[in-house]
This record gives C-alpha cells, structure tokens and sequence, in this order.
C-alpha cells in the first residue's frame, strides 16, 4: 500500500474519532516528510530508525515525528493494514549532548566538552561539566522565555519594563548563561548605585534562575545566590497634625477629595487614577489593582457624597477634561506638601498611604483587615505597619525610664558612685557618696577617710561648696586645699 493512501486513512479515522482540525494538522505536518521520503509503506524497523537518525531537526522535533509514527503504525496494525508496527519502543536517536568549548578544570586549557569527563546533563542537551562557568543556553533565550512566562502570568506593564531594564545589562556582559557564583558576583559588584538597587537585580536573576529549573534547563541547586544586604533605613510618616495641616492648603475640591480619598480607602496612586463613577458605593469601592485584578476597598459615607460630585460617569479625577495621570498626581501632592511646609524626599501619594496604614495599627486596627484594604497577597508584606509609630515609641521610653530605675531618682548632674581615693593607702574604688563616713578601704580598712580626685581642689565638688564649718554638704568631709593633700598631711590624718 501507499503511504500517502495509509495517512489519509489514518486522518479519516481521527476525524470520526473526534480530534480537533488542529491535531489533524499537526499530524500531517509531522508526517508529510516520512510520505515524500518513502513512497511505499515501509514494514521494516530498520528503514524507520534510519529515517528518525537522519533527521537534521531540533531533539523535540525529532521527539514528535517518533510520537506521530507511532500513532500512525498503531492504527495501521488496529486496521489490519500491517500485522506488527515496525516503529521501535524507544526513539534510537536520544537526546544528544552538545559540543561546547569550555575551560577544562584539570589542565586549563580550552577543549571541547565532548572531550571531557561526563557532568550533570540537564534536559534539551545542556551538558553541566565541573568547574565550567556557562551552559550551552544562551541568555537572551532563557531571559525571553523567562519574560513570555510572566507576560502569561498577567504581570504589570511597570514590571516588564524593570525585568527589560535590569536584564540588559546581564545579557550583554554573559552571553551564554552563567553556572558558577563568581559571575554573578562580578555582576552585582558592577551595578552601580544604592545596595537597593543590587538588591533589585539580585532578586531579578533569583527569579530567572528558579524559572530555569523549574523548566528543566539546568540542574537545581547550582549555586547559592550571594547575599546583599540592605541597611534599615527610617521611613518617613507624617503625623495626625501633619496631615490635617494638608487640609488647610487644598487649593481646589479635586485637592480636597484626593487627600480624604487616600487617607480614608489608603489605595495605590495608580488606582486612584483609574477609579471610574461606576465603581463607587455608598460603602465602598472597587479599584483597578496594578496586576489587573479588582479590589474592593471600603470607604467612609461623608467620602461617598464627596466622590460623587467629581463627575456623573467615567473617571473621577480629571484635569482639563483628560484622566489624571500618576506622574502629575504625584506632583499635585508634592507641591500640596511644600505649601504646608513638610520637607524630605519622597513626598507624594505613597507616603498618605504609608502614614495612614500606621495610624491604622496605631489606633487599634489589626493586620488581616489592613492586608485586605491594601491589596498585599500576604501578611508578610503588612508587617512592617505592625511597627508602633515613633511617638508611641517615645512616650514608652519616658514611661519606662530605664534609667531613672538606676539612678534611683538621683539628677543626673549628681551621679551617685564617684571615684575616691583613701588617704592611707591610696586605694582607688567606685562608692555611694551617701555612704561615704561609714566605707571601710578594702586594704588599709580605714572608715571614712577617703577624698575625691575628681573634684576641684581634691575634695570639693563643682555643685556644692562648703559651709561656714568647712565642710563640704555634699559628700560630708572637711573641704581642703590642694597643698592640704601632700604625703605628710596624708600621714598625719592616717596616724589619727
């Protein structure tokens, strides 16, 4: 029989069973080229695995010719067309390694890979050899796949262009994709800028790597990521009186309604540019999330009555009849704040949300309720809002009061253990001023006798002066001059 005949018999018979037009098409453009090469169907296993070795196509493409044969043969043998399929259980031609030139650990030198010791083969062909620093996968290959995956995943157009931005760089320092640490270590220490924004790029090439080998493209646990560490820095939160003062420098309504709006619902610059009429409750509303998803955010009535007289349908805030966009509310904001008189660095939309979710836990507000009204997937990314605000912080440090426990109430310009020296035997110790008639010297075991070093003139202090007797209030001994201190002085009051 024909071939030709034999495969539109088999196509009839997927078409009675059911299968799609475009599984029919995929199996006749695998087996157009077993037709054409062999008019008469062949019988012999031999003829089939010299026909899949000669293939000079990819290993996955060579995969599904093997796949679709074995169909074919399998519904000829069902037909009685053949008595035993010819084609092999295994496909005879594998998966070959590809031949590389990589640098040879033992020697040094550059050979290729098909000549050294056998390593880790990764599925595709990816020969992984010891102490060789790239794959045979280029890094535009695997980045492109890596970004076609998260385009399908319905990541946010800001975030392609900072995987674009941040991949540019790696692709054209490593062509092919990089297996040992070193690389990425040279890497991280190029990128100039803020530890934050290694930090970025760290977390960027983790990504890629953990896609890599979810796919199979290289073996897991190649390396372990360096680590960069980012200092703690103090994020700026206005205070309650700070964000009533905004109030009072609103120029406009829109002004107005965008500082209540972010307070009270605590959304997303993005998604307030986005909020349409329609999407506004009297307790709620549903903003557009930057992943594309919807959120429903609750809102207090007085926001309600406020938002509705923005505009009857659409957009809510507009200027000069076109939507607002995030870079010119981020400006409207920073100028309100100047105005109001606050100051720093990253003033704008973020930093009302960022205040308000601290009031939030301030005032009583647990972190479930606040994750769901700011759209964060876990808690995690909540805690940091769990952290009491810095004037809470401030009145528990005065309530405490560590440090007046210690001192015991005594002023700080009046310490209580001060430097003395005994008279006999000059022993130096630390003692309680208002125990000093009554401390024995630990080496002479004289009570009482010792003087202040420290103080101006030997004994008396610089915040208390003597009596009409001579005798320093303070510490209780007899204030004496500097010349009243020398060694025969010393010896007489010793003797007494």
């Amino acid at each position: 029989m024909e071939t030709k005949e034999a495969l539109t018999k088999f196509l009839k018979d997927c078409e009675e069973r059911g299968l799609s037009p475009e599984t029919r098409r995929t199996y006749h453009s695998f087996l157009r080229h077993f037709v054409d090469e062999h008019p008469e169907l062949p019988t012999d296993t031999k003829i089939i695995e010299a026909f899949l070795k000669k293939r000079k196509e990819t290993p996955g493409r060579r995969g599904g010719v093997f796949k679709r044969l074995q169909a074919f043969y399998t519904y000829l043998e069902r037909a009685g067309i053949v008595e035993e399929s010819p084609v092999p259980p295994r496909a005879p031609m594998g998966r070959p390694q590809k031949a590389k030139v990589v640098d040879n650990p033992g020697t040094g030198q550059l050979e290729l890979s098909t000549t050294l010791p056998p390593g880790k083969v990764g599925q595709g062909g990816t020969k992984v050899l010891p102490g060789s620093t790239s794959t045979s996968i280029s890094t535009a290959d695997a980045v492109e796949s890596f970004i076609r995956s998260r385009k399908v995943q319905g990541v946010s157009p800001r975030t392609m262009e900072g995987y674009y931005s941040r991949f540019r760089p790696f692709l054209r320092k490593y062509p092919t994709l990089p297996l040992t640490v070193e690389p990425i270590v040279d890497f991280l220490g190029s990128i100039q800028g803020t530890p934050e924004n290694r930090w970025t790029y760290r977390r960027h090439l983790i990504a890629l790597y953990h896609f890599l080998e979810e796919r199979k493209k290289i073996p897991k646990d190649l390396f372990k990521f360096p680590l960069v560490k980012v200092p703690r820095k103090v994020r700026r939160v206005l205070s309650e009186e700070e964000m009533r003062r905004l109030f009072s420098y609103a120029q406009n309504f829109t002004e107005k309604a965008i500082l209540i709006l972010l307070i009270d619902s605590k959304v997303r610059a993005g998604e307030l540019c986005k909020l349409t009429r329609e999407k506004v409750y009297p307790d709620h509303i549903t903003v557009m999330e930057k992943g594309g998803g919807e959120r429903d955010v609750p809102i207090k009535p007085e926001v309600y009555d406020m938002l509705v007289q923005l505009a009857p349908s659409g957009i809510l805030f507009r200027f000069e009849g076109r939507p607002i966009r995030r870079e010119y509310l981020r400006i409207i904001l920073r100028r309100l704040m100047h105005r109001a008189g606050l100051k720093g660095a990253k003033l704008g939309p973020h930093i009302l949300r960022h205040s308000a979710s601290v009031q939030h836990m301030v005032h009583g507000g647990d972190l479930l309720s606040l994750k769901d009204e700011l759209g964060h997937t876990t808690t995690k990314m909540t805690e940091i809002y769990g952290q009491l605000a810095f004037t809470q912080v401030k009145d528990k440090h005065q309530q405490v009061d560590v440090l007046g426990k210690v001192l015991n109430g005594e002023p700080l310009d009046r310490l209580p253990l001060e430097r003395a020296k005994c008279y006999g035997c000059q022993k130096e110790i630390l003692l309680e001023l208002a125990k000093i008639k009554e401390t024995e010297c630990p080496d002479c075991h004289q009570v009482g006798k010792w003087y202040l070093p420290d103080h101006p003139g030997g004994v008396q202090c610089e915040k208390c002066s003597p009596n009409e007797e001579g005798i320093c209030h303070f510490c209780g001994q007899k204030v004496l001059e500097k010349q009243d201190l020398s060694p025969s002085y010393q010896q007489e009051e010793a003797k007494s």
